[in-house]
């Protein structure tokens, strides 16, 4: 790919008049170009050799500036404008790297000898050397050829300079277009776009099968950045055996890409393709993998594409980070006195559910357990079998006749113990939860979820064999699930108006609202069934866990409260808990508020079994958060950390998920109440950070940042806190940070491999090649601490061998 660096200087001398200029130029233009050459010998860079066309693109410039008395880069020729455009006027179309100096300098008119020519040069040279800007084409490692020209003004005495600069390029073969899909160089089309945006947007670039895949967190200002119909991304695929040591960079002569250039995707195909769940982020295809290149080790580098021309050329850099996880913070639970458990009770509670069609009494037969809870986890990731045993000898699943086999394996004819064995079992009471869904008329879903009551009830008698009486009936419009539905619709403010207008809404938006309304009228039979439960180890875990699920059950039935709450401290202590979610148990947790202390605590331990009632458990109860002691009043702030710590580890939360969230802000006095704990604190500010970041709240994130930030930065205590910091720092693209973090450490005697790592990864970043001794540094203390992990980082990352310091770093001590 073609880069340019053009630059321009005059200075002055004293002049002596004279009849006659007597000079060798090609004499002049050796002496400079040795005088650049002994230079960059000094620094241990290639030599430039002299080049034809590069002679003739400088020739050619050097007297048009005469010829129109002005110093520029460019001319008016259109075939001749730029740089560029000269050398290939002059056939140089193999070029992919250019650079220009230019000077004028008022001189003597008299005959040069070859210590006059020799002292000219060394003052050409000099000046171009003082001036930063040239200085660095004249130390540029990508520059291999080179040619200087000069004319001289008789009017004024102006000696006009020009030295190009160049490198070859070659063609790589397997091109999917061959002239770059129509694409245009760079153009005053083209315009600026934030550093921090394209970091973010070309290291979110992933392979995923044949696909080039785009991670972006903020929709909006991609929006921004391709704003027009004719703005587009295509990916440069870059193969690593054009990277390697020995031997320069090997990439293509054109001035848009390296390497193969995939076909560009254009806004309307990027934002139709968006895949994420989240309305804030992207997710979205840029670009598919060659089919030469399946097989192959390639880089990635981005091109942003602006009104069809190719204006930014990104390569990714893949830098370590990590996000932050929550302090654990233990709940304090509440044990009753005079208060003991017993092995008789509720042993087990059936669920049945029923999904009925709109206006219908008859149940839909399919799975309802989808329209009723969102976040259940499914059979597959759980499976609980009480006839079966883990076998602490084998490992495996051993199973008696009447168990699911899951594999088959070889075990002895030994008589395998139970944990625990069920007697006495009988159906002890049911519930019936009857409901109908809230549109339409008020009247008429009174008569279909009562009908749906009888139904439910018919139904046990003639399936399940129940013929007892249910205990409870409750047969009802679900408004309960309307309201949270609203809430995960941003309808919070309509959840406020009377049911008469939200009924209204729906009924106006029912297409819509199907899905939801199928929720609604899920309907239940509780089945609820005592007995005993035996062991012979009563210390058998999950025994313990039965005897505790068994006692909360039995508990809330018989309202004896003091039980209850004893099982539910209990439970926090086991591996896994469902008995809180039974619809039996789930209700009284939602409505009783001697149960809500000890109830948090067995949530924190099981909320990832049924997110969507854990949510409602903590949107209902803190609500009346101030009615509470302050232990509670704990429990409840821990739980909201902690039901919601996958937004600190999830990349794209839903919008619905969010819109579950009670919004950190809205808790920040509650939280104030409890600051002298740090650890709570802190994961409250985590929590409101991650929250921001989804929801793209930039003020959020900036006033949450700065409490982490701050809180992170005065408790480092270690060299792991300190690395710990930095990744974290990288993870919100603070890369100054931990790189001024570091750097603060790198020249002490306690600096540890893990610092010196982290700091060589993340430094390449800034990195422009104003600190390249600093560089240098950083990557040799990086080796000597650590030299596995640093060369097996940028073995990782090769577009890392694009930075030639890093590359004859790698190529010297990694090869």
């Amino acid at each position: 790919m073609c880069k340019i660096l053009s630059l321009l200087l005059f200075l002055t001398f004293p002049s002596i008049s004279a009849q006659e200029l007597i000079i060798d130029y090609n004499q002049l233009s050796d002496e400079v170009l040795k005088q650049i050459n002994s230079h960059r010998k000094i620094l241990k860079l290639d030599e430039l050799k002299e080049d034809a066309i590069l002679f003739k693109a400088a020739q050619d410039h050097s007297i048009y500036m005469n010829e129109k008395n002005i110093l520029s880069h460019e001319q008016k020729v259109i075939d001749k404008k730029f740089p560029k455009d000269r050398i290939k006027y002059y056939q140089g179309n193999d070029f992919n790297v250019f650079g220009e100096n230019v000077l004028y300098t008022t001189i003597d008119v008299k005959h040069y000898s070859k210590t006059d020519i020799l002292a000219l040069a060394k003052k050409v040279f000099i000046q171009w050397k003082k001036s930063p800007p040239h200085y660095k084409n004249i130390i540029n490692s990508n520059y291999e050829l080179a040619g200087i020209a000069f004319s001289f003004d008789k009017k004024t005495r102006r000696l006009y300079a020009t030295n190009v600069f160049g490198a070859k390029g070659v063609v790589i073969p397997n091109q999917l277009s061959n002239n770059a899909f129509g694409l245009s160089e760079k153009s005053i089309y083209c315009k600026n776009v934030d550093l921090n945006d394209k970091i973010h947007i070309s290291n979110g670039l992933q392979i995923e099968g044949d696909d080039v895949i785009l991670y972006y967190h903020d929709i909006k200002t991609f929006k921004e950045i391709f704003k027009n119909p004719s703005d587009a991304i295509a990916i440069d695929f870059v193969e690593e055996s054009q990277l390697q040591c020995g031997s320069k960079n090997n990439f293509d002569i054109s001035p848009i890409y390296d390497g193969v250039l995939s076909k560009p995707i254009y806004r309307d195909e990027l934002l139709a393709n968006n895949t994420a769940e989240n309305k804030h982020k992207i997710i979205t295809k840029v670009g598919k993998v060659p089919e030469h290149l399946k097989e192959k080790n390639v880089t990635l580098n981005i091109i942003f594409i602006f009104t069809n021309c190719a204006c930014e050329y990104i390569v990714p850099h893949d830098i370590k980070s990590k996000s932050i996880s929550l302090f654990p913070i233990n709940p304090i639970v509440e044990i009753p006195k005079n208060t003991t458990l017993s092995n008789k009770g509720i042993i087990r509670t059936e669920e049945h559910s029923f999904a009925f069609e709109r206006n219908e009494i008859v149940e839909k037969f399919k799975n309802t357990d989808e329209y009723f809870n969102i976040d259940k986890i499914s059979d597959d990731e759980i499976v609980i079998q009480f006839d079966t045993l883990i076998s602490e000898n084998f490992n495996k699943v051993v199973a008696n006749k009447d168990s699911i086999l899951f594999s088959e394996i070889e075990y002895s004819e030994e008589k395998i113990e139970e944990p625990f064995t069920f007697i006495n079992e009988a159906i002890h009471s049911t519930q019936i939860y009857s409901y109908s869904s809230i549109e339409g008329k008020e009247e008429l879903n009174k008569k279909l979820h009562q009908e749906r009551a009888i139904a439910i009830e018919n139904y046990g008698k003639e399936n399940l064999d129940i013929t007892i009486k249910p205990s409870k009936i409750i047969a009802e419009e679900n408004w309960e699930t309307c309201y949270i539905q609203l809430e995960m619709e941003n309808l919070g403010e309509l959840a406020t108006k009377s049911k008469e207008e939200i009924r209204s809404y729906i009924n106006a938006n029912k297409t819509t609202w199907n899905d939801y309304l199928d929720k609604q009228r899920v309907s239940k039979l509780i089945a609820n069934y005592y007995g005993e439960i035996t062991t012979n180890n009563p210390n058998n875990k999950l025994y313990l866990q039965f005897l505790y699920e068994i006692n909360l059950r039995t508990g809330i039935l018989k309202k004896d409260y003091n039980r209850a709450n004893l099982a539910l401290a209990k439970l926090y202590d086991v591996d896994f808990c469902y008995a809180i979610f039974d619809e039996i148990v789930f209700n009284e947790l939602m409505t009783n508020q001697k149960l809500v202390q000890n109830a948090c605590a067995a949530l924190i331990k099981n909320y990832q079994y049924d997110r969507f009632k854990t949510v409602r458990f903590l949107k209902h109860w803190l609500t009346q958060f101030d009615s509470f002691n302050k232990d509670t009043q704990l429990n409840l702030l821990n739980l909201y950390c902690v039901t919601n710590e996958n937004l600190l580890h999830t990349w794209d939360v839903s919008t619905t998920k969010l819109a579950n969230v009670t919004k950190p802000k809205t808790l920040e006095n509650n939280f104030s109440l409890f600051q002298p704990n740090l650890d709570l604190t802190a994961n409250y500010n985590y929590v409101a950070l991650y929250y921001s970041n989804h929801t793209n709240d930039y003020n959020g994130i900036n006033y949450y940042f700065t409490k982490v930030y701050n809180s992170f930065k005065n408790n480092i205590k270690s060299t792991k806190d300190r690395v710990n910091f930095g990744l974290f720092l990288n993870h919100w693209s603070n890369y100054h940070r931990t790189i001024t973090l570091l750097k603060a450490e790198m020249k002490k005697p306690t600096f540890t491999k893990e610092e010196a790592l982290l700091l060589a990864q993340t430094y390449p970043v800034i990195d422009d090649d104003k600190n390249k001794s600093e560089l240098e540094y950083i990557l040799k203390k990086a080796y000597q601490l650590n030299k596995n992990a640093w060369c097996n980082w940028q073995k990782e990352n090769k577009n890392l061998l694009r930075n030639i310091t890093i590359k004859n770093e790698f190529c010297k001590k990694c090869n």
